[in-house]
C-alpha cells in the first residue's frame, strides 16, 4: 500500500462495508464505506499497487508485447500478467484482513474502471494495449475477490454517479455533492477518484 492509511474505526464489527475501487493503470484508489444506503460513513481510503517492481513489465503488460521482439514478450508478458494476479490478491486480501475484523463484514465490491471499450475493436497498437491495460487491473481484482468470496461488482466511470442517482432515489448532483461531504471526515485531499470510489462502494450498500 503506497499511501498512507486515514481511518476513522469503528467498534461496531457487526457494520456492513462496501469497498469501492477506481482502478487505473497498475494501481487503484481504495474507499471503505460502511453503516446502510441512507447513512453512509466514510472509514478510511488508500491507494494499493497492483504491480511488481521486480518484473518492470507488470506495470503496462501489454505495451510490452509490441514494444519488445517476439521472443522476449512471449516470455516476459506471460509471467507479468501473472504478476498482476498475484499481487492484486496479495493486495485486496491485506486490505480485507486489515478492515473486516475490525470494522465489521464485508457486503461487496465495486470496482471501476475507465472504459468498457473492447480493445481488439482497437487498431492502434498503442490504443489498444492501453484499453487491454484498463481491463487488466480491474479483472485482476474481480478475480481476487471470487479468491475471497467476496461479490465484486464493475462499473465504468462515466456511469458511476447515474447508477448511484438511479439506485439511491437523488439525483447525480445530489450524490456528487453527498459523497464531497462524505470526505470531510477523512480531511484533504479528498481527490476525484476517492470520490468516484466512493460513490461505487454507496451502490453496493444500497443492495
Amino acid at each position: 500500500m503506497s499511501r498512507p492509511n486515514a481511518t476513522m474505526l469503528s467498534k461496531d464489527k457487526s457494520a456492513r462495508l462496501a469497498l469501492g475501487f477506481r482502478v487505473k493503470t497498475g494501481r487503484a484508489t481504495a474507499v471503505v464505506m460502511a453503516a446502510s444506503a441512507s447513512a453512509p460513513r466514510v472509514l478510511s481510503r488508500r491507494s494499493l499497487q497492483l504491480w511488481d517492481p521486480a518484473i518492470p513489465a507488470s506495470h503496462q503488460p501489454w505495451h510490452a508485447e509490441f514494444e519488445l521482439p517476439p521472443d522476449e514478450s512471449a516470455r516476459i508478458v506471460p509471467q507479468a500478467l501473472k504478476a498482476v494476479d498475484r499481487v492484486a490478491c496479495s493486495a485486496l486480501r491485506e486490505l480485507v484482513a486489515e478492515v473486516q475484523p475490525a470494522l465489521g463484514s464485508i457486503v461487496g465490491i465495486a470496482l471501476v474502471a475507465g472504459s468498457s471499450t473492447d480493445p481488439e475493436s482497437i487498431r492502434n497498437p498503442h490504443m489498444r494495449a492501453h484499453a487491454r491495460e484498463g481491463q487488466l487491473f480491474p479483472q485482476a481484482l474481480t478475480t481476487a475477490a471470487k479468491t475471497l468470496r467476496i461479490p465484486a461488482v464493475m462499473f465504468v466511470e462515466s456511469e458511476v454517479f447515474a447508477t448511484a442517482a438511479a439506485r439511491l432515489g437523488k439525483s447525480p448532483d445530489a450524490i456528487k455533492l453527498a459523497v464531497t461531504e462524505l470526505g470531510r471526515a477523512l480531511g484533504k485531499p479528498w481527490s476525484a477518484e476517492e470520490k468516484t470510489a466512493a460513490a461505487a462502494a454507496w451502490i453496493i450498500l444500497a443492495g
